[in-house]
């Protein structure tokens, strides 16, 4: 008999938690993805409840009647486990088998961890068994791609994205893709995509040899995994960091996969560190151009030495204001006019010598404007802006108004019913890279000009997300960025819109 009552009072609890109110309307929207995950976390744990129920019930009455041990309890939660959690089932068994639509069907269940996306954590679960597959198939993409397009989506969807094109071979388009994941708001991404998202980028940026890439992404994530830390600690070491090197063995010894880092484990601890620099980055400016007899040279030699910089690392902003300088005066010299007409006199080119200099000119303003913008966030620092430095923004400033131009007629052309809301993000993630490689060099005045030929068609295919698709995570990610900008250039009609929209939230 207390049997019994016991196993009804477990199932008066479950029912009790099935239908317990949510939070209070005023604090969670009823239709935005907290409440969906709390209800959909609340069904689960109701059927973990009925589950135990279940199974305390049937054991109780088969040992009750047969006099047998408690085996069959086992059993059935063997059973129900994978029913209450299937994510062991699809990380232990279907994605280590590459299989796809089991892992698929399993992951769309919604279990622990993709409360917050249970779309996107099925198709992310059959994106990381497809990736286990040795052979890429095209019609398992699209497949996991037109479920994905069925319901919103969330950071585990962007997440299956990325992978799906890594698997299809499109590394760059992955590297896109998975950035895109800082704009979305925690509460539609499950901290799983945002890990698994991570480790995919680290790994990426360490086959690359990307060290500072690597350095400053691991730099900004709260909760790194063991296999990052490890990565990270290396690649600080590779730098020349002072991380000692029982650091880095032992962050080895507690990550996973030890066989497959070893490599990586060797290349740290042989690498030195390095000492201080003998010329801090604000005096490198004020130095002479490596003592050439003439101005030309001494530009040329300059732009050697930091053309010889791999792209992968970043550019400290007083080289490029000291390269500036040299081709300035390289430029204003009349012995190089000289030099360069009587060649093209004497070599027949059919130019004259002011058009050979001025391509030159035009040629060295394209080349300063990249190195601009692999300065990165240190871009801020170029302080000048005359000569060639001012020639080279408004290069700059003529190719971003006509590249982005096309990026922006694209993305309004992905408004199209017919286009899938991924499709879409796609688009908008590349058009926003591009923004951001081209604006860097510029200054606020040419940055708003830019600005105004993209922020319409970026602004009417948020509205068409939130509006037409629901797709409120994307939009309200959109309009972060416009935001951001708005305020950046200074246009305070728009920044208000995109605050009152931001505020509306999701």
């Amino acid at each position: 008999m207390t049997e019994t009552l016991v196993v009804l009072l477990s199932v008066a609890v479950c029912v009790g938690v099935g239908v317990s109110p949510l939070a209070a309307v005023a604090t969670v929207d009823p239709q935005g993805p907290t409440a969906r995950a709390m209800r959909r976390a609340e069904q689960q744990f109701a059927a973990a409840v009925m589950l135990a129920a279940t199974c305390g019930l049937l054991t109780l009455w088969i040992f009750g009647k047969s006099g047998q041990t408690f085996w069959p309890l086992a059993v059935l939660l063997a059973l129900a486990v994978p029913l209450v959690h299937p994510w062991l089932l699809v990380r232990w068994v279907f994605v280590p088998l590459g299989w796809v639509r089991p892992a698929f069907i399993a992951g769309r269940m919604a279990g622990h961890p993709w409360y917050r996306d249970p779309m996107g954590g099925a198709v992310l679960s059959g994106a990381m068994a497809a990736l286990k597959r040795r052979r890429h198939n095209p019609a398992l993409a699209t497949w996991l791609r037109q479920r994905l397009d069925r319901e919103r989506i969330g950071g585990a969807g962007i997440v299956a994205l990325g992978l799906l094109a890594a698997e299809a071979g499109d590394r760059e388009g992955a590297r896109v893709i998975l950035g895109s994941l800082d704009e979305i708001e925690p509460e539609v991404c499950p901290p799983l995509a945002r890990a698994i998202a991570l480790d995919w980028l680290v790994a990426d940026a360490a086959r690359r040899g990307a060290w500072h890439e690597l350095v400053e992404r691991v730099a900004d994530d709260p909760f790194p995994t063991r296999t990052t830390r490890l990565v990270a600690a290396a690649a600080r070491r590779l730098l020349g960091e002072p991380v000692a090197r029982r650091t880095v063995l032992w962050a080895w010894l507690c990550a996973p996969r030890r066989l497959r880092t070893l490599g990586l484990l060797f290349a740290a601890l042989r690498r030195s560190v390095v000492g201080e620099a003998a010329i801090p980055d604000d005096e490198l400016a004020l130095l002479a151009a490596n003592g050439a007899s003439e101005p030309v040279l001494a530009a040329l030699s300059l732009h050697a030495e930091i053309a010889a910089i791999p792209t992968t690392q970043p550019v400290a902003a007083p080289l490029v204001e000291r390269l500036a300088d040299a081709w300035d005066l390289a430029l204003a010299d009349f012995g190089l006019r000289g030099d360069v007409r009587h060649r093209a006199e004497a070599l027949a080119v059919g130019a004259t010598g002011e058009l050979l200099v001025a391509r030159l000119q035009r040629a060295v303003a394209r080349d300063l404007a990249s190195l601009v913008a692999q300065c990165g966030r240190g871009a801020d620092g170029l302080t000048r802006d005359s000569g060639i430095l001012r020639r080279a923004r408004e290069v700059n400033f003529e190719d971003a108004l006509e590249r982005l131009g096309r990026e922006a007629a694209a993305l309004g052309r992905r408004r199209d019913p017919g286009q899938m809301p991924s499709q879409t993000w796609i688009g908008w993630v590349g058009m926003r890279r591009a923004y951001l490689a081209a604006v860097a060099p510029l200054d606020r005045e040419q940055r708003s000009v830019v600005y105004a030929v993209v922020e319409q068609e970026v602004r009417q295919s948020a509205a068409a997300l939130w509006n037409d698709r629901g797709e409120r995570s994307l939009a309200h990610a959109m309009c972060l960025f416009l935001l951001a900008e708005a305020e950046r250039v200074r246009d305070l009609d728009a920044a208000a819109y995109y605050r009152h929209n931001v505020v509306v939230g999701l």
